[in-house]
């Protein structure tokens, strides 16, 4: 009875995060994405295509299903997470057709770095669960799987995805755009700790942000 009882708040609570604009508007942003890398999974099944169409997804539903937020940030800083999230959208566009997917004519090395990267964005992603925001805003504070050994390992994983992108894609314009999407991540990085509670006692067990040793 009691196992009822609990289940029955969970489910409205769960209803709830459904129906919020706040939730439903980034949840179908990122169904077009879905939409979108569905299409690339077509023209190119590929480690990179597939894994991207399953971190799409993984995070859409997470977007509909997160928790209310205690604490936001600013216009400014949620300008500076929107942006970005999304900068590197301009690599389809400064990359070619065949370069733009990363399929079966990647170099291997680009596939090795693009599957480690994937992989750990995966694993940092559902790690996150229902704290996940573009947004600087405290949903929970998260400690475990890959947060425990560092403080950011979503951001840490993306870059080495990209990473891997520069190894196959290596012009000057996508060079350009991976480092001002590393640009933005480090100010966002520095505004999103001003805002979870309780971050400075994890700061002093999880001392490194990205890179163990570096920073």
């Amino acid at each position: 009875m009691a196992t009822a009882q609990t289940a029955l708040p969970r489910r409205k609570q769960l209803i709830q995060a459904l129906i919020k604009l706040e939730n439903t508007l980034p949840a179908l942003v990122w169904f077009f994405l879905v939409v979108f890398q569905l299409a690339k999974v077509y023209e190119e099944p590929w480690v990179s295509t597939i894994g991207l169409l399953l971190i799409n997804s993984v995070a859409m539903v997470l977007f509909l299903t997160r928790r209310d937020a205690s604490r936001v940030g600013n216009f400014w800083e949620g300008l500076l997470a929107v942006s970005g999230t999304f900068v590197v959208t301009l690599l389809l566009i400064a990359s070619n057709d065949d370069e733009t997917t990363l399929g079966s004519s990647a170099s291997p090395l680009a596939t090795i770095v693009q599957c480690i990267g994937i992989a750990g964005w995966a694993v940092s992603l559902i790690a996150l669960g229902r704290s996940l925001g573009i947004a600087p805003a405290d949903r929970g504070l998260v400690r475990h799987g890959p947060y425990r050994f560092i403080r950011h390992p979503l951001y840490a994983f993306e870059g080495f995805f990209f990473l891997g992108w520069l190894i196959n894609v290596h012009t000057v314009s996508a060079v350009i755009i991976v480092a001002v999407w590393a640009a933005l991540q480090i100010g966002r990085i520095i505004r999103e700790e001003r805002i979870l509670g309780g971050y400075e006692e994890y700061q002093q067990q999880v001392r490194w942000r990205i890179l163990p040793g570096i920073w």
